[in-house]
């Protein structure tokens, strides 16, 4: 299995506390999202990673030199990083050749949320938060007779279950290539400023996608320079540091 690390944007809501650095290198508890993110993959048993960069890719590259101890890391550049986060996906599409894990690397999450979709028995698997009083800006996943069938930002009415997205999708090596034929009919057809999550409606009309639910485990998600507070005062402490 390979990881795909999405760390390519731009995050410039957060340049005033990561001094104009990429936000996967914004240090929680005096470690970088993306090591973290590292570490736990190792963990995982996950020891292949395609890192995607973008801004700020020279400082990415130099936290990867050396990479981690048992860990084989190749990195791809998406140089079109101002535009939808599909060209990222789309840059480490050599990847999407096997099982994949695809994960937004501004995430700080307890290394076991990686550890069960890693071990989940489903061969596709979200990881579920059923527990988040939505705001309409996450990335909402709807399931409906056991299975994923939409993700919507914000959400959307008529479902049995629905949570926020970790961010984190695990697929088989089947739907990972069925994936890449999506990404690059939509590339093809000039949606190059989309998110890649706008491309998993269609997949999951042709593959069965399952979840995990990780309602009330500590995990964020680092958009604001106010989730870094909230990571350091409310994350750190449940993850025992």
């Amino acid at each position: 299995m390979t990881a795909i690390l999405l760390a390519a944007g731009v995050g410039k809501r957060l340049h005033g506390r990561s001094g104009g650095r990429p936000k996967c290198l914004i240090e929680v508890g005096g470690k970088s999202l993306l090591c973290r993110l590292l570490d736990a993959l190792a963990a995982a048993g996950v020891y292949d990673v395609a890192v995607v960069v973008g801004f700020g890719a020279e400082a990415v590259r130099a936290a990867l030199d050396p990479p981690p101890p048992g860990l084989r890391i190749g990195v791809f550049t998406n140089p079109r990083y101002r535009e939808g986060a599909i060209l990222s996906l789309w840059a480490a599409r050599a990847a999407l050749t096997g099982p994949v894990l695809v994960m937004d690397a501004d995430v700080l999450c307890a290394p076991t949320l990686i550890a069960r979709l890693v071990g989940s028995a489903h061969p596709n698997c979200f990881l579920l938060d059923a527990s988040v009083a939505p705001t309409g800006e996450e990335q909402m996943l709807l399931v409906e007779g056991g299975r994923v069938r939409n993700v919507v930002r914000g959400g959307a009415p008529g479902y049995e279950l629905s949570g926020e997205s970790v961010g984190f999708l695990k697929l088989s090596g089947e739907a990972a290539r069925l994936l890449a034929d999506l990404l690059e009919r939509r590339l093809a057809a000039g949606d190059t400023g989309i998110e890649h999550e706008e491309v998993y409606p269609e997949l999951l009309a042709l593959v069965e996608v399952g979840y995990e639910r990780i309602d009330g485990l500590p995990w964020t998600e680092i958009d604001f320079p106010e989730d870094v507070a909230h990571a350091a005062r409310e994350i750190l402490p449940r993850l025992g540091e």
